[in-house]
């Protein structure tokens, strides 16, 4: 039924506004119905968005199952066509190796796909949580110069990752591309704009002694 298509559906999203100064606007949002709470959820992943943005989409939406673990590959490389592909991973040996877990299968997937990105790609990942219980989230690191770096970042807090490897067969996601769109950079407009609406600037600068 469409009902239940729609339960079963899971979305990952960044807004219009990604890739622009306002704050938070470079955040990427998971949606879909909670495993672990049984209602509609929605979680976001810091700086995520902003290598979304790269793909010149808003949104990638899961709706049916790949047949076992795999890996989502999103690609844009100067043309108009966004590569879309699904390629199985052997999630126990991932996690079992480099730093373990959900690092483990992020730098696997990186070793195996990272190459094929102009710039520097973002992998989402899942962890052992993700296939044993209902409350398993999403993790991330950003890429930096082909590179892992150590600042983790988290979402899909109410099993959104437990979603995503069990109802849809995704273990992990690499996403990024070329694309280069008109950002919203101008700070004065922003400030404006907020000062209109909250008698506050975009941004508050810092007191400094």
């Amino acid at each position: 039924s469409r009902l239940s298509a729609s339960r079963r559906a899971a979305a990952l999203a960044a807004g219009l506004f990604a890739g622009s100064i306002l704050p938070g606007s470079n955040r990427l949002f998971f949606t879909g119905f909670s495993p672990a709470w049984r209602g509609f959820y929605v979680s976001s992943m810091g700086g995520a968005g902003l290598p979304f943005d790269n793909l010149g989409i808003n949104m990638v939406s899961l709706a049916g199952k790949a047949p076992v673990p795999s890996v989502l590959v999103l690609h844009r490389s100067q043309g108009e066509e966004i590569a879309v592909e699904t390629h199985p991973v052997d999630v126990h040996a991932a996690w079992a190796s480099g730093r373990g877990g959900v690092y483990g299968l992020m730098e696997e997937v990186l070793a195996r796909f990272g190459s094929r990105y102009e710039t520097d790609p973002r992998v989402l990942a899942v962890g052992p949580a993700a296939e044993a219980t209902d409350f398993g989230g999403i993790g991330s690191a950003p890429v930096v110069k082909g590179q892992l770096t150590h600042s983790d970042t988290w979402a899909g807090r109410g099993g959104m990752g437990s979603k995503m490897l069990q109802e849809h067969g995704i273990a992990a996601v690499i996403y990024g591309g070329t694309f280069v769109d008109e950002d919203f950079r101008d700070r004065k407009v922003a400030d404006t704009c907020f000062a209109l609406l909250f008698l506050k600037r975009a941004v508050t600068p810092v007191a400094t002694r």
